[in-house]
């Protein structure tokens, strides 16, 4: 007699939708002329020989473009298994996003069969961006900087963590010299072909200084051909108050924009988490996208950094937080667990705004605004005041990260009576350069005040029965 298979049911029916997954993946990178990803068919076979399904899909390279992710959706058309769908540094661009938000409404159907994602992550897509900044683009992420340099005047801060202090030495407060001085003497070309030499580094001292000298040297090339090196300068909108980090290009297209946020909206898909991260969106693409947050109800994890949102974008953001006042309206409202938008420049205007939603959102438990343009000037102390009385109302937040901002003393005493008061806050970030009282006064009152953990109460062992 032959042996038993002892692979029941459940196993032999995800190996034949597997084998089914792979067959239609390469079918169907066939019919769209690319090449399928060898990291996915390895996974695909891996999975294969211990009879499991596959359940998330990363595209990582500039190599994967629209077309590549067309391959994949069809495939995910006919294979439920697979709930989480990353892109990562791709180049999808338009067509790539609008087959994507094709995918979110067909799943919302009832009659759909294949993939409900869960997880959507799009991130540093640079459709639009020059093959010759692919390898600048990739440095960024691996740096972990996000295009935003680490030294000089956008130079993120050190933290203050519940708990630890992170030393500040000269090496993370030395300054630039003048910009203004050396973009002259700074050469476009070599400094680009330094970077291609630098594709195997992840020294983040390194690597970043080049970015910048990158980025002063092209303000300068920009401003001589715009007729002068003034006219490269950028201001915000909101105060006039001089931009760190020159504005890009958007992204998407707004029409692409708008249809992806009309797929969110649309009632029945499973996504619980967002990642839009390192996209140009700007304003406008915030205010098209908060429309179809409003009213996406499984929404949990929401995620839009380093995307260039300003206080209009903030404020749009913010009103779709707020309940609407139908109740029904209300009910399709996500309850957010987690929201990021930190390396925006929203500015006061934007964090008041929020500060405002911040009452409302009952279910947030983590709040990252870290390097969001906010300093010591008389607006921003307000914002600062009116996110402090938000986050005693909401005792439900308990990680809070505003790392990155210039809010000097004044802004850390604005804080202070909240962080003497609170009960409830178990992770505070915040910016280390203060004076030594101040930090002093703010380290002590998070110490003082973070939530005691319980005792496990332990089980008395029964006496010993005398004979």
């Amino acid at each position: 007699m032959a042996p038993k298979d002892k692979r029941g049911p459940k196993k032999l029916l995800a190996m034949g939708q597997l084998t089914a997954f792979m067959n239609v993946y390469k079918a169907a990178c066939k019919s769209y002329g690319v090449t399928p990803d060898k990291t996915l068919l390895e996974e695909a076979e891996k999975k294969l020989l211990i009879c499991k399904a596959i359940d998330k899909v990363v595209l990582r390279g500039p190599h994967h473009n629209s077309s590549s992710l067309c391959a994949v959706l069809d495939a995910m058309a006919g294979y439920a298994p697979i709930r989480n769908l990353v892109c990562w540094g791709c180049n999808i661009g338009d067509e790539g996003l609008h087959v994507l938000s094709q995918l979110v409404r067909a799943a919302a159907h009832r009659t759909w069969i294949g993939s409900k994602p869960r997880m959507i992550q799009v991130i540093s897509d640079g459709a639009h961006l020059p093959a010759e900044r692919w390898p600048e683009r990739y440095l960024d992420l691996v740096n972990g900087s996000g295009g935003m340099v680490t030294r000089g005047s956008g130079f993120q801060l050190p933290s203050l963590v519940v708990g630890r202090t992170q030393d500040i030495t000269m090496e993370t407060i030395r300054l630039q010299r003048d910009p203004a001085g050396e973009a002259a003497s700074l050469d476009i070309v070599s400094l680009e072909r330094q970077l291609s030499n630098l594709m195997a580094s992840t020294s983040n001292s390194t690597t970043t200084e080049l970015y910048s000298q990158i980025e002063k040297a092209r303000a300068a090339a920009a401003g001589a051909a715009g007729g002068g090196a003034g006219s490269s300068r950028t201001v915000h909108p909101a105060d006039g108050r001089p931009l760190l980090r020159p504005a890009k290009p958007q992204a998407f297209s707004s029409e692409v924009l708008r249809q992806f946020s009309l797929a969110l909206g649309t009632q029945g898909h499973m996504i619980v988490i967002l990642a839009l991260d390192h996209n140009q969106l700007g304003d406008l693409g915030a205010k098209l996208l908060a429309a179809g947050i409003k009213r996406c109800k499984p929404l949990q994890q929401l995620s839009l950094s380093h995307c260039g949102i300003g206080p209009e974008g903030a404020t749009a953001l913010a009103a779709a937080f707020r309940p609407d006042p139908n109740a029904l309206l209300a009910d399709l409202q996500p309850k957010l667990k987690v929201l990021n938008l930190g390396h925006n420049p929203l500015c006061a205007p934007g964090l008041a705004a929020l500060a405002g939603s911040l009452i409302h959102m009952v279910s947030l438990k983590v709040l990252l605004l870290a390097d969001v343009d906010v300093v010591s000037e008389a607006a921003d102390l307000e914002a600062l005041s009116a996110l402090a009385d938000c986050l005693a109302a909401n005792t439900n937040i308990d990680q809070v990260d505003i790392d990155g901002n210039h809010i000097g003393d004044s802004g850390a005493k604005a804080l202070l009576p909240f962080l003497r008061e609170q009960k409830h806050i178990r992770k505070f970030r915040l910016t280390p350069r203060l004076s030594r009282e101040t930090l002093a006064a703010v380290n002590e009152a998070v110490r003082a005040n973070l939530p005691k953990r319980k005792k496990a109460a332990r089980k008395k062992k029964p006496a010993a029965k005398k004979f």
